[in-house]
């Protein structure tokens, strides 16, 4: 093995996982990782074999979990960090069997299936001071958008007033989703063991709520939500609506949706300020909407002139294309130098903290929108 690289485990993201091979590539952009070991599927054949397809060895290709913690944990050349792409109820039960041998966390989000489930999970992280964990809601490390959490830090825009924030999608490909074809066309969304707390808000509605506050500063203090199931047969959440009151007394307005008809992964998020507001939409990634309160409105763009802090998270030169990819792997070489660097230096990527957070306004939605009033988040 490199030596100058971090010896990185995976757990989930099989053959047939569209976010494994996310992460998998986002590991490697920087040449701060090396995959040396992994369980890819609960079929020990398939994981075997599919973990030979990477470059691992055979004996480094595990059946379970607990087996590759176990025993990574004991070589000497054993893995420094294991990352997690498994379905959200499984989050917290891998995270901590791996916190118990000192191995670093990279997790898909969200953080745990739900909010008991992320306390322990938290209060697990807390107690180890040996490990670091990062949770990539990735759409944080988009250049841009820490180029907006930056100017809001720097009053640009003055005291936040409203965010308003929208994340919606169709998972139903154009087609009415019946008893019939819900299992075939959704798969395990639809079940609640695995998916945890709520479809929607876990799937994509987490993303929505950590990049309010990441780019805002604020956290939710009372919600009032409404959400909304597929049917009464098929029970599982497919849209939420929650009106949010943070902290600092701002204002604001929340929107998921997986059944958007015609949706195409629509993340867009406005921050007013009583000097102006920022604009970002994730459809068009490399620029940010500046509009002061009087005056003609700015377009930063990323990598380029205004836009300093951008240029640290960019790869690729101004006035071309950079994204999805780019800002996974932004989490995971920030989270590689902070293993590596023990100065104070900031780090941007999302952590527990965050994802505690997260779980708590999900939580908080799904008893507001249940009992028809306002929840406070705690």
């Amino acid at each position: 093995m490199n030596t100058n690289k971090l010896s990185l485990g995976i757990v989930g993201g099989g053959p047939k996982s569209w976010i494994g091979h996310v992460h998998r590539i986002s590991a490697r952009f920087d040449d701060k990782y090396e995959i040396v070991a992994g369980v890819f599927s609960r079929n020990a054949k398939l994981s075997i074999n599919f973990g030979k397809t990477l470059g691992i060895s055979k004996d480094r290709c595990y059946s379970t979990f607990k087996e590759m913690a176990l025993k990574e944990s004991k070589r000497n050349d054993g893995i420094q960090v294991v990352s997690i792409m498994t379905p959200p109820s499984s989050h917290q039960i891998i995270a901590e069997k791996f916190i118990e041998k000192n191995i670093n966390i990279i997790s898909d989000k969200p953080f745990a299936g739900n909010l008991d489930q992320a306390k322990k999970l938290y209060k697990k992280i807390k107690s180890n001071k040996k490990i670091k964990y990062a949770l990539t809601h990735n759409y944080s490390a988009y250049p841009m958008v820490r180029e907006a959490k930056v100017l809001i830090e720097k009053d640009k825009i003055g005291k936040i007033e409203y965010v308003n924030v929208e994340y919606i999608q169709d998972w139903s490909g154009g087609t009415k989703i019946n008893v019939r074809n819900a299992k075939k066309k959704l798969k395990w969304k639809i079940d609640n063991k695995i998916v945890g707390a709520s479809a929607v808000l876990n799937e994509i509605g987490t993303h929505a709520y950590h990049l309010a506050t990441y780019i805002s500063g604020l956290k939710a203090e009372k919600i009032f939500a409404d959400i909304k199931q597929i049917s009464k047969k098929i029970k599982m959440d497919d849209n939420a609506q929650v009106m949010i009151n943070f902290t600092n007394g701002a204002k604001g307005m929340f929107w998921t949706s997986v059944m958007a008809k015609g949706g195409v992964y629509g993340l867009r998020i406005r921050v007013f300020g009583s000097k102006g507001s920022l604009e970002w939409v994730q459809n068009d990634p490399n620029y940010l909407k500046l509009n002061p309160d009087k005056g003609a409105v700015r377009y930063l763009e990323r990598g380029f002139h205004n836009a300093e802090l951008s240029k640290k998270f960019s790869r690729i030169k101004f006035g071309h294309p950079e994204g999805y990819l780019d800002a996974f792997a932004n989490i995971y070489r920030e989270f590689a130098d902070s293993l590596k660097n023990k100065s104070k230096k900031r780090y941007f990527y999302p952590n527990e903290d965050e994802g505690l957070e997260t779980a708590k306004f999900i939580n908080a939605c799904k008893v507001s929108s249940k009992n028809k009033r306002w929840v406070k988040i705690k």
